[in-house]
């Protein structure tokens, strides 16, 4: 089973995972391992076959005002990106604000 779990920082994501989903590796703040993936060339696209089988929490960084930097707006689509693909691969998917589980599939 895989499952993403969207939603702000510290909003209670990996709270929600441990509690839901307690038989499977937890993969917290994909955000950042997208971020580390570019910052040494590497592709996002290639973690996606990693995080199968688990469940993953990411941040939303890409509501706002698009970034002037290119890295940083390149980290935003990125992360959206690989976000996609795991949410059409996964089981379930959720957002979560304030503690509050929203099943988006």
């Amino acid at each position: 089973m895989t499952v993403l779990i969207v939603g702000g920082a510290y909003q209670g994501k990996a709270a929600f995972a441990k509690k839901q989903y307690p038989e499977l590796p937890l993969v917290c703040n994909l955000h950042q391992k997208v971020r580390e993936t570019l910052e040494t060339g590497g592709d996002p696209q290639a973690l996606l076959p990693e995080l199968l089988g688990k469940a993953v929490t990411c941040d939303e960084i890409g509501c706002g005002v698009v970034p002037i930097e290119p890295f940083e707006e390149r980290w935003r689509e990125e992360t959206g990106r690989l976000c996609c693909a795991l949410a059409a691969r996964a089981d379930a998917v959720y957002r979560v604000w304030a503690c509050i589980p929203q099943k988006i599939k």
